[in-house]
């Protein structure tokens, strides 16, 4: 079904500028296999995130997943090894292309319940996963849920350090996002891993990255979307995951307005904030405004106002949806997956979530249709 506003409107460089683009592409012959305009992209995000960064360029963010767990967790214990650590934990409230990429580095997910109040991975279900399974278990795929950094992150790095095992973070909506400590998204755990979809706020058609301080870790990475090639041929595991020259181009060219554009999805934010006001029980994620804010996520008091809010939205012809529902672990492929737990948190707040669109441009109507709706779900005092 099409709608007069669509949940995803991503503002690319002008067609000309894109053209010009190619015509340097063309004209060096270097099309993909870290050329130029890859290296200086992969070196401008590093240096985006901060200084003594290290960035590595992928085709998608999933691919770049499957690199960072690859390169941080190594080949799978053998099965006939008196003990098997084969488990990653990783929050079911998220999306399938961090379990899936567990699976792909021959670990299986660890599900985990999120805390009720942040929406992010629960800290405490970690503790009693890592207490109850130690010995099973790789490391850890924190996910910064919507985008947002996690505020408790430096708990998450001693909790994985404590054990000793890895802290993948999945970022992929988080390019430009600040952990509410004021550290950028991307500088956290042993790596963070981001997507540069078309649907996400730093968007280039296709693409994903890996960043970190561990410059060894980044080289790696960069050996793994080639086929795992270094000197002798190949060394460790891979693929071809490389970023194409034209996809670094965009992003050299999205870099340039980054930081406008995050200030006007802020922006929008704060609009759809106040128009939930005056809804009892209707709240923002905490710290989705120091986010860059793919879309706005509002948590609702109940499944049934979620419902009221969605079905009127559409009616109006604005394209909302729900994030994540149903979650990972009710999904066919991982209903049988281990859990930590009930995860009555994550199967409560998949209900009660509404996503609204957010992208440069969008008409003002959208909060007028929404103010309208909200009006008529605020109870009156009498």
């Amino acid at each position: 079904m099409s709608y007069e506003v669509p949940f995803i409107r991503p503002v690319f460089p002008p067609a000309a500028t894109i053209a010009s683009d190619v015509t340097d592409i063309i004209e060096s012959n270097w099309f993909t296999n870290f050329g130029p305009k890859e290296r200086d992209f992969a070196t401008r995000i590093a240096a985006f995130v901060g200084d003594d960064f290290g960035a590595a360029t992928f085709c998608n963010a999933t691919i770049a997943l499957v690199a960072a767990l690859s390169v941080v967790l190594g080949d799978p214990v053998p099965t006939d090894t008196p003990v098997r650590r084969r488990f990653v934990i990783v929050p079911s409230f998220t999306f399938a292309a961090g379990p899936q990429s567990i699976q792909a580095v021959g670990r299986e997910p660890l599900f985990i319940d999120v805390d009720g109040e942040t929406l992010q991975p629960s800290l405490a279900a970690a503790r009693d996963a890592l207490r109850d399974r130690r010995s099973e278990i790789d490391g850890i795929l924190l996910c910064n849920s919507f985008g947002v950094g996690n505020p408790d992150v430096g708990a998450w790095e001693e909790l994985a350090a404590e054990h000793g095992v890895p802290l993948v973070i999945d970022s992929a909506a988080g390019f430009g996002s600040v952990y509410p400590d004021g550290a950028p998204v991307g500088a956290r755990g042993t790596c963070e891993v981001f997507s540069f979809h078309a649907t996400k706020p730093f968007a280039i058609g296709e693409g994903g990255a890996i960043i970190s301080r561990d410059l060894d870790l980044i080289e790696s990475a960069r050996s793994y979307s080639n086929f795992g090639f270094a000197s002798g041929g190949s060394v460790r595991a891979g693929l071809n995951g490389k970023l194409q020259e034209i996809n670094a181009a965009i992003g050299l060219r999205q870099l340039e307005r980054f930081e406008e554009s995050l200030g006007r999805r802020r922006e929008l934010l704060r609009s759809y904030a106040l128009v939930f006001e005056g809804l009892p029980g209707a709240r923002l994620v905490p710290h989705a405004e120091l986010s860059s804010v793919c879309f706005a996520t509002i948590v609702l008091p109940d499944e049934g106002t979620r419902d009221a809010i969605l079905a009127g939205m559409r009616a109006a012809g604005v394209e909302a949806r729900v994030y994540y529902a149903p979650p990972v672990h009710q999904q066919p492929r991982f209903v049988g997956a281990v859990r930590q737990g009930t995860l009555a948190t994550t199967d409560a707040i998949s209900r009660r979530c509404i996503a609204l669109p957010v992208f440069e441009g969008l008409p003002e109507q959208v909060f007028h249709h929404l103010a309208d709706i909200v009006d008529r779900l605020t109870p009156r005092s009498t």
